[in-house]
């Protein structure tokens, strides 16, 4: 039996090691079901690039301490493969020898080194503790080019006709009691819709999923839960989703349950952890329709799209295509939107860029994000293991995912501006 567990609840909070690495000592108590690709020579090996990184997403990140964290594990490291070498030779020697005092002394130096060995092991799990699980896992995403170093730029604006001219007051006014009218909410994970906000949130998911398939996108399933290992793996804070406790759960299990929803990035994750694709099968273009529950937020349906490539250059390009895609769903909308290239600072730390879609609120009087786009190249490739085969060698394809619409914020938005289900055809609505 599952139980979710409350934000309110009394229990003690439970202090958790990192459930996407798993050292040695704690994998003989913890099943390790992902090991990350760590790629220290990209990451690690031009330290200017880092500090820039970080210094432009205004990360707490001390790149100062982490190059000394680093000097130490590689240099722990270094030590154990010159131990097991000369494990290695001293059998080789025992071999070889025919005196036996010989044998005698250098089997006593094989002991030795053996002890030496497993000594300096059980020393190198708290090293490489402290370094990879809490310090070099947590270093962000490259910076795309692309993405804009100080504030964010206005890509695209689309206007409605008369869009600049605000509706009628009691416009407005019909649409704040329409709002309240339609909207019955009790708390995050319990509200209700009616009338014509129940309709736009059937109706508005399945147009545009269709609008993506007419663009050669795969119509997706995905699971609601998702374990604590992709969350890492995706970088996505795990206090901003809904716990979920099993029954005979250890005290000391790090793998945990969570709800996300399955129309979030995280719901597509698991199916390709430790995915091993043909070259043949990739771009993948796929979608999916969905819940997407939060902490803090109220769920709400979701379309989000997901992709992947073989190259950098190929996610590019699937970037600007899907982002087309999004063109032409949001252009239906009598609503006037723009395309916003965010800021390095505004990025999460798996994303390379990220383009908002803002759509502009009579009410408040203010941009509303409704949607986003992001381009994640092979980050989250190497942190899931999913790979393709290239000959004989193995890569990592390039991601392209993003949150194509979400019926709450979305209808509010159209509902508070006067738009009912009998102002957008394409919902096939007829009164």
């Amino acid at each position: 039996m599952l139980k979710l567990c409350s934000r309110w609840t009394t229990a003690p909070r439970r202090l958790l090691s990192s459930a996407l690495y798993l050292t040695g000592d704690k994998a003989r108590e913890q099943y390790a079901v992902l090991v990350p690709y760590l790629d220290f020579q990209h990451k690690l090996g031009d330290w200017e690039r880092l500090r820039r990184n970080v210094r432009l997403r205004r990360s707490s990140i001390d790149c100062d301490s982490l190059k000394l964290q680093w000097e130490l594990y590689r240099d722990v490291e270094i030590r154990k493969k010159q131990i097991e070498q000369s494990r290695i030779e001293l059998q080789k020697r025992i071999q070889q020898s025919v005196d036996e005092a010989e044998k005698k002394h250098l089997k006593s130096r094989a002991i030795l080194a053996r002890e030496d060995l497993k000594a300096l092991k059980e020393q190198s799990y708290a090293v490489a503790d402290a370094f990879i699980a809490n310090n070099f896992l947590t270093l962000p995403n490259d910076l795309h080019e692309r993405t804009p170093e100080e504030g964010g730029i206005i890509l695209h604006e689309n206007r409605a006709p008369n869009s600049r001219q605000p509706p009628p007051e009691d416009v407005l006014q019909a649409g704040a009691r329409t709002i309240q009218e339609q909207f019955e909410e009790y708390d995050a994970l319990c509200f209700y819709m009616t009338d014509d906000a129940a309709l736009m949130d059937l109706q508005l998911p399945i147009r545009c999923c269709e609008t993506f398939q007419q663009d050669n996108f795969i119509l997706f399933n995905n699971p609601d839960f998702v374990r604590s290992f992709l969350v890492e793996a995706a970088m996505v804070d795990k206090d901003t989703l809904h716990l979920v406790r099993e029954d005979e759960e250890p005290a000391d299990k790090v793998n945990l349950l969570h709800l996300c929803g399955g129309g979030t990035l995280l719901s597509y994750l698991g199916y390709f952890t430790k995915l091993s694709v043909f070259p043949s099968a990739l771009p993948l273009k796929l979608v999916a329709r969905g819940k997407r529950y939060r902490q803090h937020q109220v769920q709400s349906n979701t379309v989000h799209v997901f992709g992947a490539c073989r190259s950098y250059e190929e996610a590019e390009a699937l970037f600007d295509e899907t982002l087309h895609s999004y063109r032409r769903f949001y252009d239906q909308l009598p609503v006037e939107y723009r395309l916003v290239q965010v800021a390095a600072c505004d990025l999460q730390a798996a994303e390379s860029m990220r383009i908002d879609v803002e759509l502009y609120d009579w009410q408040n009087r203010s941009y509303v994000k409704i949607a986003d786009l992001s381009f994640y190249g092979d980050f989250l490739s190497k942190r899931i293991a999913f790979i393709y085969q290239d000959g004989k060698t193995q890569r990592f394809p390039h991601i392209v995912a993003g949150q194509a619409m979400s019926s709450v914020e979305l209808i509010k938005l159209l509902l508070g501006n006067g738009v009912l289900a009998k102002d957008l055809p394409f919902l096939g609505y007829h009164s």
